[in-house]
């Protein structure tokens, strides 16, 4: 599946390196010394279960990513407003943009840009920090994303996405 994630911090920076370890073409939007750290030597994760670099593709134009199947929006909350309009080329009829954000109107927000049918609610159990630019530190044995459709029902792309999620190790 091909992953977008805008924000590649501690948390988008974990989700990213092992998506893209687990085979999926991921292109990460950041910005700063961050980004640059990633574009130059590859993304560092140090984890619970094993240390690893993984090449992924780095920008702050989302307009150079192109369309993406999976956005994973892991900016903070008060950067929505910049973000979400930024993101638009990332995005088209068959993308989901899936929030796994603090803080309560994030799906909203994403629901009101893209329209309800591309947004999906999620909420991520994890304990990471970014050591320094470009390495991020996973912490404890539990890497838990819990995604679901606002009327709680599983759908095929909550299947799809729930199955790329665990086929890279995040139940």
């Amino acid at each position: 599946m091909r992953v977008g994630v805008v924000g590649a911090g501690a948390m988008g920076g974990y989700v990213a390196g092992a998506l893209a370890r687990a085979g999926n073409p991921v292109t990460v939007i950041d910005v700063g010394p961050h980004l640059e750290a990633i574009g130059k030597n590859g993304l560092t994760v140090k984890s619970h279960w094993g240390d690893y670099v993984v090449q992924v593709a780095a920008t702050d134009d989302p307009a150079k990513a192109g369309v993406q199947e999976l956005v994973l929006l892991s900016v903070k909350t008060y950067h929505n407003a910049l973000v979400l309009p930024r993101i638009a080329p990332m995005v088209d009829d068959d993308t989901t943009v899936l929030t796994l954000q603090n803080g309560l109107g994030n799906y909203e927000a994403v629901a009101q840009q893209y329209g309800a049918r591309r947004a999906l609610a999620g909420a991520i159990y994890i304990e990471t920090n970014v050591d320094a630019p470009g390495v991020i530190h996973q912490q404890g044995d539990v890497v838990r994303v819990v995604v679901g459709e606002p009327d709680g029902h599983t759908t095929p792309r909550v299947r799809r996405v729930q199955e790329t999620l665990a086929a890279a190790g995040i139940e």
